[in-house]
């Protein structure tokens, strides 16, 4: 059968297109980011407890002062290889303080004052601090206890709350949930690998189920274009009515791209921690 001389053309013209869009999103066009990958504990790790029931000075070790259960939690996931702890907070007694991260029946435990923002802060100088806070007071509130212009602090909130946050530090790193995954689609659309505005500066929130081609570029050029971009990478095994569920399990690392250099959002960060490091 022969083929007509338009129809050919159509053929070399759509062969020609393919191969365009194919080597626009290879990967091999960027080179492998240099860093390396970091671990956000999604919340502490049960202390260590005394003959006595009550927070052994066994927990002691990360920042070399002995704490109340909820800082001990807290140190203990950031010594477990974390590089970033979420740190959820709330008002108690007039003031923001952590949510409980170890609920300890013991008296002693229970009569410490809950540290408040600032030295929660100050307790785990070491870590990046995924702050959650809601509403636009809790924002300013948490705000006001951290120091200006530190990177290590970000910002996960409702609308309100990030509203607040960006309008008091423009530069800091502050994103809903919602807003997070409206960039992965948005940046998905976008056939040609430009990064869409809902992206720039700001923070795109993966899947497990997510990673693969449909990430033009993915891995390497897809990590350049974001680091271009200013787009903080976070990687979670599943989001569920906008809470981000961690790792469980080492073989879920096995998905995700050796080079990638963004955040990996770990369920139980003593269990994962170490394993991942090896």
């Amino acid at each position: 059968m022969r083929v007509s001389k338009r129809t050919t053309i159509l053929i070399l013209t759509l062969t020609a297109l393919f191969f365009a869009f194919t080597l626009l999103h290879a990967s091999w066009l960027a080179d492998a980011p240099k860093g390396g990958l970091k671990l956000v504990a999604d919340k502490g790790v049960a202390p260590v407890l005394g003959a006595d029931g009550c927070v052994s000075a066994a927990n002691a070790g990360y920042g070399a002062v002995a704490v109340g259960p909820d800082l001990a939690a807290l140190q203990l996931a950031a010594g477990a290889e974390a590089d970033a702890v979420h740190v959820p907070v709330e008002m108690a007694d007039g003031k923001l303080v952590p949510v409980r991260q170890f609920a300890s029946t013991c008296a002693t435990d229970l009569a410490q004052p809950r540290p408040d923002v600032a030295a929660t802060a100050y307790s785990l100088s070491r870590p990046e601090l995924f702050w959650q806070a809601t509403g636009a007071d809790a924002a300013k509130a948490l705000l006001a206890k951290l120091p200006t212009g530190d990177r290590r602090h970000i910002l996960i909130g409702d609308d309100a709350a990030v509203a607040a946050a960006k309008a008091e530090r423009p530069v800091m790193r502050a994103f809903t949930v919602a807003s997070a995954q409206q960039c992965a689609a948005d940046y998905r659309g976008s056939l040609l690998g430009s990064v869409p505005e809902s992206c720039a500066n700001g923070v795109m929130l993966l899947t497990l189920d997510e990673l693969g081609y449909t990430l033009w570029g993915w891995p390497n050029r897809f990590l350049d274009r974001m680091a271009k971009a200013k787009t903080t990478v976070i990687i979670a095994q599943d989001v569920n009515d906008g809470t981000i569920k961690g790792l469980t399990d080492v073989r879920q690392y096995g998905e995700i791209a050796s080079g990638f250099d963004g955040y990996v959002w770990i369920d139980r960060i003593d269990q994962l921690g170490p394993a991942l490091r090896r």
